[in-house]
């Protein structure tokens, strides 16, 4: 006689148990993750942040270029713009003293090509670029560059309390800016606003994030000397 034994199939152990993740394990995910993305964001925001200031600084040394050809064509220097006068200098021919020192930079008499708006030059953030000429020598800059002008009055320094261990540059004529990426609503910090008081020192210093010290503008500057040899050469320096 045959006997026929029947055995039940085994229960799976408990390591072969199949389950879901548990809410904490997805919420460790979860945070991982972030991190992850958090640090790859960062850095591209600061390379782009970076590569908009390289852009800037290559606009201004453009812009400067075409400062000194203007001297160099017309003897002189043209004067900033106004919010009225759609990017022109103002006034456009140099019979009289510019309507106001500080203002926009008069890239349409100027005939710079870039990014525009309201007939204003816009630098990499779309803020309109700022310009200051001077007004020593009773706005002669302006008017006619001769060979016995005094220097400019403006100064260029580190810091905005310009001691004389802080400039960089003196008897400067003409200063352009860009206000950088927070532009018209820059921070209240003391470098930042020197370059926005109208007055004739301005600040180049290092980047900074640093809460009431931030800064980011990017300032660029015409020398005299540089303005009267190029004038020289051109035989137009009376």
């Amino acid at each position: 006689m045959t006997i026929c034994i029947l055995l039940a199939p085994k229960k799976p152990t408990s390591a072969f148990k199949q389950r879901g993740f548990s809410l904490v394990e997805m919420a460790v995910v979860l945070v991982i993750l972030g991190v992850l993305l958090g640090s790859l964001i960062s850095p591209l925001s600061t390379q782009r942040d970076l590569s908009k200031m390289r852009q800037a600084e290559q606009q201004l040394a453009e812009v400067n270029r075409a400062l000194i050809g203007f001297a160099v064509l017309n003897g002189r220097l043209p004067c900033p713009a106004t919010n009225a006068s759609n990017g022109q200098a103002l006034p456009v021919l140099g019979t009289v003293n510019c309507t106001q020192e500080h203002g926009f930079l008069p890239a349409r008499t100027l005939g710079i090509d870039g990014s525009y708006n309201n007939n204003l030059l816009l630098d990499p953030w779309n803020n309109p670029l700022l310009y200051s000429l001077t007004t020593a020598n009773g706005g002669a800059y302006s008017l006619q560059i001769t060979a016995n002008l005094n220097a400019g009055n403006y100064r260029i320094c580190n810091q905005n309390t310009c001691a004389a261990n802080e400039i960089i540059a003196e008897n400067v004529v003409a200063v352009i800016h860009s206000r950088g990426k927070d532009g018209a609503t820059a921070a209240a910090s003391p470098n930042q606003q020197e370059n926005a008081d109208a007055d004739n020192d301005f600040v180049k210093t290092t980047y900074s994030e640093a809460v009431n010290n931030e800064f980011d503008d990017i300032v660029a500057w015409l020398s005299p000397n540089i303005i009267a040899l190029e004038t020289l050469r051109a035989g137009n320096l009376p």
